[in-house]
């Protein structure tokens, strides 16, 4: 018997070329959104429309007052953010832009959900390792990674600015 695992149920289609495969619903894995903001020390507050607004482009500067409202007294610089994204099709993906069509209702018309879409911005890298490589050593970067590649203690790729 032959076990898999992915956050993301299996579409009818990929049922159809898998006869006689079990799909057991169980859990999705944390998804964190991680950035590098030299000389920010502590995190972020951001709520899901501004996350969205972000990953479509929509607020390309990280003292945009959308994000400044939300964070009285951290001084954000005048910077771009930079997006990274999953360039491969994955379960994390799946996730993440499930969450942004449900906060956000541009998101879900313009750029949807899946395990892959037409992002609208960034740099997309292979699997949770790229984008947190990306993040890590690209001053200024902001993407979304599974939970275990943002503690350093969980995994060998530490994204925070205090290592």
């Amino acid at each position: 018997m032959d076990f898999a695992a992915s956050d993301a149920p299996l579409q009818a289609s990929e049922q159809a070329k898998a006869p006689g495969v079990l799909t057991i619903p169980e859990s999705i894995g944390g998804i964190t959104i991680s950035y590098n903001l030299p000389g920010i020390d502590k995190g972020l507050k951001l709520t899901g429309p501004v996350i969205a607004q972000i990953f479509m482009g929509n607020i390309t500067m990280w003292n945009d007052p959308a994000i400044a409202n939300l964070n009285s007294g951290v001084n954000l610089p005048a910077q771009k953010i930079l997006i990274a994204h999953r360039a491969d099709g994955s379960g994390t993906t799946y996730a993440f832009t499930d969450y942004l069509s449900k906060v956000y209702p541009q998101w879900k018309t313009d750029v949807g959900q899946g395990k892959v879409v037409p992002w609208p911005v960034g740099t997309g890298a292979p699997g949770n390792a790229g984008v947190a490589n990306i993040i890590k050593t690209t001053p200024y970067a902001c993407g979304y990674v599974e939970l275990a590649y943002a503690y350093p203690k969980q995994h060998d790729i530490c994204i925070c600015s205090k290592c």
